[in-house]
Order: structure tokens, then C-alpha cells, then sequence
């Protein structure tokens, strides 16, 4: 858990000395000098890289030495690209307590100054399993936490943490395709890419593309394998062949005790499990994946409409034809469509939909995709979900339906479109995983009152349409650990809104955040869907059930095998399996046993 309260620094000094129930600190004896660290520099090949936040140079003596112009750290600070870019960067620096922001960026305080804080002390920008398996032994001996950065997309900052040895993937970059790889098992053999885990999606769609063949990644090329990964991992084609972890036969990874091992059906069968959806950077640095791949998509489909209403139409008229619209997903979904579903109200329904004016009640704005299906199937489903509308409102004239054009793409690579970079930003999301009892099964008023309840404070919802017949049909053999409710679910439903100061103290405002994210969304999802979950990737960081949520009855298998692969507990993350043993304070940038 994160601990958001804060402690004074005298406090501070006295506990760490106190009790070596924390992790290693520079306030520490025990900590390494400058000397221990060259020494492990000289034996991973050099490769050890002392933080230095890149905003360093926009301050006066640019006090931590880091390379680059501030022009260039300004221009692109919110590109999550350029942060991948960065030994240190991360999506949310907000996570690393708005350590070293640059002027005039969101989060900036002139008076906090330009300090390593709540980055890693030292980061390995490895590129081999040996420097990492050295690196990572070295660390655990000395009590030192550990975290992986791949890009640094995560949400939740993850990838980042105070006073922590970072083992940055970025340059486990080789990748390859094998279309006769044959099964650890031996029955048979399967078509698959193995990769490196530094890459990102954008770069194995082009690869799959110019091979024939397509993976199960994320909708931003710019997010890296890792987190997504090992997060369970939602996309495109999740709604047709499952999630991203379902597609993996075989993983490397580094143990904290600086073992390699090869993890798959044959041998270290648990640790593939775990790593299929049990959370990233928590069991091992995972340095390879060997990822099935599915036949590409000869054309794919999209289209879309929007439902909302009439000048003078009543909002509960609107809310009907927005509750008919969603109780239909499953069976859009049944019917081999994806894609996403956007309910809007207030100014953000006016701008989206192009209107003069403010939009009764609600607006639901349905983009579909199908990649293995023709138009005319497409045609069909969106028909279906205007007649609903209608049929639901009650009176044909006060509900609006305007189609969208049919368009197509000859491969799934130029229907995804540009890979560039998207932007960061710091934000709480609320989210669940819902199927056909939480959106059919239940009285359209119920599923209206919960709709409503959970827009409260925001204008817009987003239904992701990634589960249906291709999470649910995966064969046994080839799921993990991911949360079983995703087996059910149809839609990732995520809600906005939650009020955060990004330019406040950043311990302090997620205690807030976190508190109104649990009395006006946490509560209504236990009453709508109490026995799913959700998607831990994108999902509240305060959620205080979540145990259930995340993780699901696999919770207590979970923390057998991290306590088996890292029995030194150096791999910490927010919500990570047995992290409720510790608590991390943002302020201070302790970590220690509660």
C-alpha cells in the first residue's frame, strides 16, 4: 500500500534507523558509497546510470547534472514517447512525487527545486540478461528495492520508486519470427514471435504485418510489452482472440536472486501462470516473450452512430435510448464486433456531437469494428442498436440516430493508424469489468440509476468492447493468472471524473482523490457488479478491495509464488501481490514492513 500522510523528516530519520524493517535508504549506514556503486558498474559492463532527472537542466546549475537542452525537455514533456525516451521518465510524474518537473509544467513548485526524490537512485539500462541478473543479485543482498521500466506508460507509476535499482528494459530490443516453433510440450508446433521485452506494440504490429500475421497488443503503439503484458493486457483484437497475456508460450526472466529461467508449460510452470496476468514487476524481470500470433485480418470494418436527443425531448427519453444501446453490447459483441461506446452529457455531448445546443440528458455514440466480418454484419448490429433506442424512448421523434460512414481497411496495420506518440497526463480512473448480468440482465431502470450514478462529476463515459467470445473462449491451456471475471466480462467500462489536484502536494491529493474515488465510484461498482473486478492496468490505485478486484480468487496463489521468486520482497509495486506487507511513503520515499 501507499502510505498518502506523510511523515516529518526527524520522524523519519528515527524510524529508518530504528528498524531495518525498511528497505535500504540513502539515511542508511548500510547503503552503498559512491565506491560500491562503481564497482557494479565495472562488472555490468558500465551500464549503470546515475538518476538524473532530465528537467535538472531547466534549473539554475542544472543541479543534477543531467545531459540535453531545457528547450527540448519542455517542448516534449508530455509526450509519453519522449519519457520512454528517458532512463527515468515515467507517464505519471505525479507518481514520483513531481520530483523534478520543469517550469511551467503541470506540478511545478519553484520553491521544491530539482531533486532525485521519488525517482530510482540508479538506473541499469541493460542490455543483456547477464547484466541484469548481476544487478539485480547485488540489489536484493543489500536490501535495496527493485523496479522495471519499460517505457514508463504505466498509470499507476509502477516503473518508478524512491531509492530503488531500476532495471530499464528499453534495449532488449531483438525480435524474430518462427513459424514452425515448437511447443515446449512437444505436440506440435506453433507460429509465434519472439521478442525482446524493450520493444513496444507499434513496432511488433509492423513486424507481424510484414510477416503475414498479427499479435494481440495495446490501442497505442507507444506502449512498451511489459506492464501490458503481464497486466493481462487489452486491445483491438481482445474481442476476438482474448487478451494480450493469453498469447504468451513462453517468457524469460531474472529472478532476484539473479537466476535465469525459462518459464513455460514444461518447466517453471507457476511463474508462467503468474506472469500471464498476475501483475508486472513483481515475480522477476521478464527479458524475452515468445507471443502467439493469429492470422491478419484480410479487411476490417468500422462504423458508428449517435444516439441522443431532440431539442425537446425529455432527459429520461435520452437515458432510455442510452440504457438500450449499452444492454445490447453483449450481443453486438456475441456477433464478432468490437470497439468502443462513449456516453456523453452536458457541454462535452454538445461539442462532441456538433449541436447548437446542450443535450437532454445523455448521448451514446457507438464506434464499432469488425476484423473478421463484412459490412454487412456491421450494418445489421448498428441498425439493431438504433431501433432499440428508439423503441426504448418511447417516441420516435425525440431521439436523434445518425449513422456514421462505413469504412474499411485492407489490414488490421493501416485500420490502427498512426503509432506516434500520445501525451501523459496525471489522472485517477475508476473502472469495471462488466458482462451480460451487470448490462442485459438487469432492469433498464436499474442499469439507467447506475449509469447516472457513475457519471457523477464527469460528462463522458468509455466502454471498451475487448472481452465477449474471444476472452471467454480461451483454451484452458493458455490462460494465467489474469482475473477469471475477464471470462465473462463484455465490456472495461471507465469512468471519469475524480477530482485531482496535479499541482498540489502529491500525497496529499491522491488521500483526497483516493476518499471521494471510494465514497462516489467504488460504492456504486460494488452495487452494480460485486462479483467482478477490475482491469488493474487502468483502474483506481486506492481501491481498497483491491485484492478482489485486481487479482480475484487467485489473490492467495499469487502470493505463494511471489514469495517464491522473490523471497528477498525486493520487487515492490502499488498494489502489487503482498504489498499490504509494506508501505511506501511518498513523501519520504520509505519503504518498510507494516
Amino acid at each position: 500500500m501507499m502510505k498518502v500522510t506523510g511523515l516529518l523528516l526527524l520522524a523519519t530519520l528515527d524510524i529508518a534507523h530504528a528498524h531495518p524493517r525498511c528497505k535500504n535508504s540513502p539515511l542508511d549506514s548500510s547503503w552503498p558509497n559512491l565506491a560500491d556503486w562503481d564497482a557494479l558498474n565495472r562488472t555490468i559492463d558500465g551500464v549503470l546510470i546515475r538518476s538524473a532527472p532530465a528537467a535538472s537542466v531547466c534549473y539554475p546549475g542544472n543541479p543534477l547534472n543531467a545531459p540535453g537542452a531545457c528547450d527540448e525537455v519542455k517542448q516534449n514533456w508530455t509526450q509519453s514517447a519522449y519519457q520512454a525516451s528517458l532512463p527515468e521518465g515515467i507517464g505519471a510524474p505525479m507518481f514520483a512525487n513531481n520530483s523534478c518537473v520543469p517550469p511551467g509544467a503541470t506540478g511545478y513548485t519553484k520553491s521544491k527545486g530539482c531533486v532525485v526524490g521519488g525517482y530510482p537512485a540508479y538506473i541499469v539500462n541493460a542490455a543483456s540478461e547477464e547484466q541484469i541478473a548481476t544487478a539485480v543479485s547485488w540489489a536484493s543482498k543489500r536490501n535495496i528495492r527493485i523496479v522495471v521500466k519499460g517505457t514508463g506508460h504505466d498509470l499507476n507509476g509502477r516503473s518508478s520508486g524512491a531509492y530503488a535499482l531500476s532495471i530499464w528494459t528499453h534495449n532488449l530490443r531483438h525480435i524474430q519470427h518462427e513459424s514452425h516453433w515448437q511447443l515446449p510440450t512437444g505436440n506440435g508446433s506453433a507460429d509465434v514471435i519472439i521478442t525482446g521485452s524493450g520493444n513496444n506494440w507499434g513496432t511488433l504490429y509492423k513486424f507481424a504485418n510484414d510477416h503475414n500475421c498479427t499479435v494481440v497488443g495495446g490501442g497505442d503503439g507507444t506502449v512498451g510489452l511489459g506492464g501490458y503484458l503481464q497486466g493481462g493486457g487489452h486491445g483491438p483484437l481482445s474481442s476476438q482472440f482474448g487478451l494480450g497475456a493469453d498469447q504468451i508460450y513462453q517468457v524469460t526472466v531474472i529472478t532476484t536472486d539473479g537466476l535465469r529461467l525459462v518459464a513455460n508449460q514444461k518447466q517453471n510452470q507457476d511463474l508462467l501462470w503468474a506472469i500471464k496476468g498476475g501483475g508486472a514487476g513483481q515475480y522477476g524481470v521478464v527479458t524475452e516473450y515468445v507471443l502467439k500470433t493469429h492470422p491478419a485480418p484480410t479487411q476490417v470494418v468500422r462504423g458508428g452512430l449517435q444516439v441522443y436527443a431532440a431539442k425537446h425531448a425529455s432527459a429520461d427519453a435520452a437515458w432510455k435510448a442510452v440504457a438500450a444501446v449499452v444492454s445490447s453490447l453483449p450481443d453486438v459483441m456475441d456477433a464478432r464486433l468490437g470497439g468502443t461506446v462513449n456516453v456523453f452529457k452536458g457541454s462535452t455531448a454538445k461539442q462532441s456531437l456538433g449541436v447548437n445546443y446542450t443535450v437532454p440528458g445523455a448521448a451514446v455514440v457507438p464506434s464499432l469494428t469488425g476484423y473478421f466480418v463484412g459490412e454487412d454484419v456491421l450494418r445489421n448490429a448498428l441498425q439493431k442498436l438504433a431501433d432499440n433506442a428508439i423503441a426504448a424512448s418511447g417516441d420516435n421523434s425525440s431521439i436523434t440516430v445518425k449513422f456514421t460512414p462505413i469504412s474499411s481497411a485492407k489490414t488490421f496495420l493501416a485500420s490502427f493508424g498512426s503509432t506516434a506518440g500520445s501525451s501523459i497526463g496525471q489522472g485517477i480512473l475508476s473502472t469495471r469489468l462488466l458482462g451480460r448480468a451487470e448490462l442485459s440482465d438487469i432492469p433498464s431502470e436499474n442499469l439507467t440509476m447506475y449509469l447516472q450514478q457513475i457519471m457523477y462529476n464527469s460528462s463522458m463515459l468509455l466502454f471498451g468492447l475487448q472481452g465477449g467470445p474471444g476472452t471467454a473462449n480461451v483454451p484452458i491451456d493458455m490462460r494465467g493468472a489474469v482475473n477469471p471475471v475477464w471470462r465473462k466480462a463484455y465490456a472495461h467500462l471507465l469512468s471519469f471524473g475524480v477530482p485531482l489536484d496535479d499541482t498540489g502536494v502529491p500525497s496529499a491529493e491522491f488521500k483526497k482523490a483516493g476518499e471521494w474515488a471510494e465514497e462516489y465510484r467504488e460504492s456504486v461498482w460494488r452495487n452494480w457488479a460485486p462479483n467482478t473486478g477490475a482491469y488493474m492496468n487502468e483502474a483506481n490505485p486506492f481501491n481498497t478491495n483491491w485484492k478482489h478486484d485486481f487479482y480475484g480468487e487467485y489473490y492467495g496463489r499469487l502470493l505463494q509464488i511471489k514469495d517464491k521468486y522473490d523471497p528477498s520482497g525486493s520487487l515492490y509495486v502499488l498494489n502489487g501481490v503482498g504489498s499490504d506487507r509494506e508501505g511506501y511513503d511518498l513523501d519520504t520515499g520509505l519503504l518498510c514492513r507494516v
